[in-house]
């Protein structure tokens, strides 16, 4: 009977030893999920503060760079419509190398100058891209464009003056 019970007593330490150390084992998994969760936290947080500071950075393509500041100063303008949208494609599809840059160009833009108030925030952080790498030539073609875009019959004489004033003193033309 004692070998029975000593049986049993030895049983039942291996059992609660066991379970400790599946509990430990448990413990430890849901310290390293933690910290997996805060490291995707911390990622997360980082990506939407330098989303929300410039959805500008992005642009890596002058026709894309053209698109976003004519578009932000036809919008700041107030004129920016499926006729000023069609103004815009037909004027970038002899610069753009195809069809389809043309439609990724006026779809970013949309959404780039949507997500600032003003058309001088969009030119800040484009122009500079835009005066390296496009020649003093190029750059006086995207003036034009712009002018053409531009709708003067919207808004202000002054202000569309303005705002092709500050394109150009961006640019440097």
């Amino acid at each position: 009977m004692h070998i029975l019970v000593s049986i049993l007593g030895l049983l039942g330490a291996g059992l609660f030893w066991w379970y400790r150390l599946r509990a430990a084992g448990a413990a430890v998994r849901d310290v390293a999920d933690m910290a997996g969760r805060a490291r995707g936290a911390v990622k997360r947080r980082r990506f939407r503060n330098r989303a929300a500071v410039s959805p500008f950075a992005a642009i890596d393509d002058p026709v894309v760079g053209a698109a976003t500041v004519i578009i932000a100063m036809a919008q700041e303008q107030g004129s920016f419509d499926e006729d000023t949208e069609r103004r815009l494609r037909e004027a970038l599809a002899p610069v753009a190398s195809g069809p389809g840059i043309v439609d990724e160009a006026v779809i970013y833009g949309k959404w780039a100058a949507g997500q600032c108030a003003e058309a001088s925030t969009a030119l800040r952080h484009v122009a500079p891209f835009l005066k390296e790498t496009l020649s003093s030539a190029e750059r006086r073609e995207l003036l034009a464009i712009a002018e053409t875009v531009l709708d003067p019959s919207t808004g202000t004489p002054a202000h569309r003056e303005q705002l092709l004033r500050s394109l150009v003193a961006r640019l440097e033309v």
